[in-house]
C-alpha cells in the first residue's frame, strides 16, 4: 500500500499519510506525493476542502525521515532538490485542514501550518526539534510567528520542546481540541460546512486574508475592492443571493 493516500468524500480531498510504523516520518518521496495530491485537489473543480492527516494514533507526521535525511548517518543531510516541497512556493487555493493525531513535528509541523485550520486529538503534541541536530526549520520559522506570536515561536524553534494540545489551543496553534475518537468525524464536519458555502467566495477570502497579512490597510482595501468585483461577477454570486432571497439552500456550481 502507498505511503501516502489520497481518496476523495464527496467535495472534499483527504490525503492520508500512510506510515504508521514510522511515526508517518516521510521521505522524499512522500513529499513529493503529498505535493502531488495538493495540486491533484487544486486541478478538480468537484474538490471544494482538502483534509491532512497521518494514519493510526500515534502520529500525524514525525517530520522528514532522520535516517534518510542522513544517508543511513552518511552525513549528506538535506539537500532541497531531492523532494518537491509545499513549503518552496506551492500555493493551494482551496481551504485545507490538518486533522492532527498524535505527535506532529519538525516537517509535519510545516505541514500543518500550510494549512488554513489545525484540529487536534487531545492526544497530540507539537514540536520543532530540529535545532537539536542544527537543523533549520525554516517554514515553521517564517510561518509560526503570525500564528502564535513571537515569544511562543521562539521558545519553540530554539528550546526543541514539545508542547500539548491544550497548549497548542491557547497560544493559537490550532481552533479545536477534541478527544482522538471524534477528529476525523469532528474535521470532516468541518470540511463538509466549508464544502457548502460558496467556493469562489472561499477561495476569494483564501486568498486576500494570506496577501492582505502584509499589505498596509489602505492597500488591503484597495485589494479587497479588487476581490469583491471579482465575487460579485461569478455566476455564484447571484445564485447566492437568489437562494437567500428565495429562503432555500443555495446550488454553487463554481463554473
Amino acid at each position: 500500500m502507498s505511503d501516502v493516500l489520497y481518496e476523495t468524500q464527496g467535495a472534499t480531498a483527504v490525503i492520508t499519510i500512510n506510515r504508521p510504523e514510522r511515526m508517518n516520518a516521510m521521505t522524499s518521496e512522500m513529499y513529493g506525493a503529498i505535493t502531488g495530491n495538493l495540486q491533484a485537489a487544486e486541478a478538480d473543480r468537484n474538490v471544494r476542502c482538502v483534509i491532512v492527516t497521518g494514519a493510526g494514533d500515534r502520529a500525524f507526521s514525525a517530520g522528514h525521515d532522520l535516517y534518510e535525511l542522513g544517508e543511513g548517518g552518511g552525513g549528506r543531510g538535506w539537500q532541497p532538490h531531492r523532494a518537491h516541497r509545499w513549503d518552496s512556493g506551492l500555493e493551494c487555493s482551496k481551504p485545507t485542514i490538518a486533522a492532527v493525531n498524535g505527535y506532529c513535528l519538525a516537517g509535519g509541523m510545516e505541514l500543518a501550518l500550510f494549512c488554513d485550520i489545525r484540529i487536534a486529538a487531545d492526544t497530540a503534541q507539537f514540536g520543532s526539534p530540529e535545532v537539536k541536530w542544527n537543523i533549520l526549520h525554516g517554514f515553521g520559522a517564517l510561518r509560526l510567528p503570525d500564528v502564535i506570536g513571537l515569544s511562543n515561536t521562539m521558545y519553540l524553534l530554539l528550546t526543541g520542546d514539545f508542547i500539548d494540545a491544550q497548549t497548542a489551543l491557547r497560544v493559537g496553534l490550532v481552533s479545536h481540541v477534541v478527544p482522538g475518537s471524534e477528529l476525523m468525524p469532528t474535521v470532516l464536519q468541518v470540511a463538509n460546512r466549508i464544502a457548502s458555502n460558496g467556493p469562489s467566495a472561499a477561495r476569494l477570502i483564501k486568498e486576500l486574508a494570506y496577501r492582505g497579512r502584509d499589505l498596509p490597510f489602505s492597500e488591503g482595501l484597495r485589494l479587497y475592492q479588487e476581490y469583491q468585483r471579482i465575487a460579485s461577477s461569478h455566476p455564484d454570486n447571484q445564485e447566492g443571493t437568489r437562494a437567500f432571497a428565495e429562503k432555500r439552500t443555495p446550488q454553487f456550481t463554481d463554473q
